[in-house]
């Protein structure tokens, strides 16, 4: 099982709450335990609870990063959100927290465990109440000789390094937990007494490795010579595991986003461009993503860029959006684009996320073929007779307005469309017999017919084989046939 798995593994089974918020303190995910001790269904119950704002409690921002981690302990029912389910929970009003809140590199992680401070015995003597809050802490605290030999510790201790009992624990020299590192951490404290947030990985006696943190002070006799140590250790190894799924889940992001082929970007709604990729760069002309970082969006189409925006406003997101752009050189280019509205806790879009694609050559290949298809149906409309062509199937793939107008549809409405399907009067006919005929030859063929509409009517018809099939050329002969009828008339009566 790697790394990842492992963490999520403990992250789901966790028997501590753990919550990630994002470094303005919003909720972004938390474990199934966090919603047993918070009494809650799911996440929405809760996310509108910045973390800075569960309590005064919570130290300001600037402190936490500066301390690294943090600790306080609070009843539960100052969380601050009126979802929790305070009747689910009997023991709701008496429940004592301790919240754990450390820096890692996508925000925070806030760590939180029931001590029920409140159901404590209360015990009269100092010492025993020392010794009380000695063992109940859930850090592990320890005192040692700078050797490492173990004088005294607390439960957490045990815990923390897997040992069965005290016992046990105190035959063992600590320093053999990271032996550099002890020696190290020795050396520090003679210089400086107080350490806080000391981090380093341990081995323990049953081989297992984790990750700590500790505050650790150093005990001087009278001759100013480091005796002891004493210690307050925190076992973060989930949270070094998060913070380690986190950082290559945020590398994988940022390697995804920069070597992306299309064009990814997020501006606020100004234009300003906040972050690019190289694909960006390379669609809009610049020699370096420093350089389109420094552009506005608005400027490659100071129309079309406030016109998405309002739309954002109001559909949140949108597809395929189409634009003729200039780029940094100022030559245009045509765009489409997937794009995201990022917005506030008040519903304010704040910035706008793209997704950019430089179709230029298909916009101008489109532009060409209209372009073609228009001068055909020029060339075809121009044609003072019935033309129409055929593919191998008897579909209609070409016509022009004088045989949309013999046919009686709309010249676009006869394209693909079958036609003895169409006109099935056609069918047993001459025009089917010269239209096979052609066809399966592959040779041209000439015929005149009447009208099938009008026999008064008649065609002088070219069917002949083009590249996908046939094609036919009709030329109304009505009047050339009727002076025919009339010298034939007028021979007949010399003759008589």
């Amino acid at each position: 099982m790697d790394d990842i798995s492992r963490f999520m593994d403990m992250f789901n089974n966790s028997p501590i709450g753990i919550l990630f918020y994002n470094y303005d303190g919003k909720l972004i995910d938390s474990n199934s335990f966090s919603f047993k001790i918070l009494g809650i269904s799911r996440l929405d119950d809760i996310s509108d609870v910045n973390m800075f704002k569960i309590s005064k409690t919570v130290p300001k921002k600037e402190i936490i990063f500066k301390e690294g981690l943090v600790k306080f302990q609070l009843p539960i029912q100052c969380f601050g959100n009126d979802n929790l389910y305070k009747n689910n929970k009997p023991n709701y009003e008496k429940d004592i927290y301790e919240f754990i809140i450390s820096v890692v590199d996508s925000g925070f992680l806030l760590m939180i465990k029931n001590i029920n401070i409140l159901e404590k015995i209360p015990i009269p003597s100092n010492e025993e109440k020392y010794t009380k809050f000695f063992e109940d802490d859930l850090t592990g605290d320890f005192i040692a000789t700078t050797e490492g030999r173990l004088i005294k510790c607390n439960t957490s201790f045990l815990e923390i390094y897997g040992f069965d009992n005290h016992e046990n624990a105190l035959k063992y020299n600590i320093s053999k937990f990271n032996l550099v590192d002890w020696n190290n951490l020795i050396n520090n404290l003679k210089n400086q007494p107080k350490i806080k947030g000391y981090q380093s990985i341990h081995t323990r006696p049953d081989g297992n490795i984790i990750h700590v943190i500790a505050n650790v002070i150093g005990i001087f006799n009278d001759s100013n010579e480091l005796i002891q140590v004493k210690g307050y250790i925190f076992d973060d190894t989930e949270r070094k595991i998060a913070e380690k799924f986190l950082k290559e889940s945020e590398e994988k992001y940022h390697r995804l986003f920069y070597e992306d082929l299309t064009g990814d970007f997020i501006a606020d709604i100004g234009g300003k461009i906040l972050e690019c990729n190289p694909a960006f760069a390379e669609i809009y002309g610049f020699n370096s993503v420093e350089a389109a970082s420094n552009s506005n969006m608005s400027k490659f189409n100071s129309f079309d860029w406030p016109y998405m925006v309002t739309r954002l406003k109001k559909e949140y997101k949108l597809h395929g959006f189409q634009s003729w752009q200039r780029k940094s050189d100022g030559l245009r280019i045509h765009v489409v684009a997937n794009l995201v509205g990022i917005f506030n806790d008040s519903n304010e879009l704040i910035q706008v996320k793209g997704y950019i694609f430089d179709d230029t050559e298909r916009k101008h290949t489109e532009e060409e073929l209209a372009r073609s298809k228009s001068q055909m149906r020029k060339i075809l409309d121009s044609i003072q007779d019935i033309f129409f062509a055929l593919n191998y199937n008897w579909n209609f793939i070409h016509d022009n307005q004088c045989a949309a107008e013999y046919f009686g549809i709309e010249y676009e409405e006869l394209i693909e469309q079958n036609l003895w399907k169409l006109f099935p009067e056609l069918l047993g006919t001459k025009y089917e017999e010269w239209f096979r005929k052609t066809m399966e030859s592959d040779k041209s063929q000439h015929f005149e017919a009447p009208n099938i509409k009008n026999k008064d009517h008649w065609f002088d018809f070219s069917v002949y084989p083009s590249g996908d099939g046939i094609s036919s050329y009709w030329k109304d002969i009505t009047q050339h046939k009727l002076l025919e009828e009339e010298l034939k008339k007028a021979r007949d009566h010399l003759k008589e």
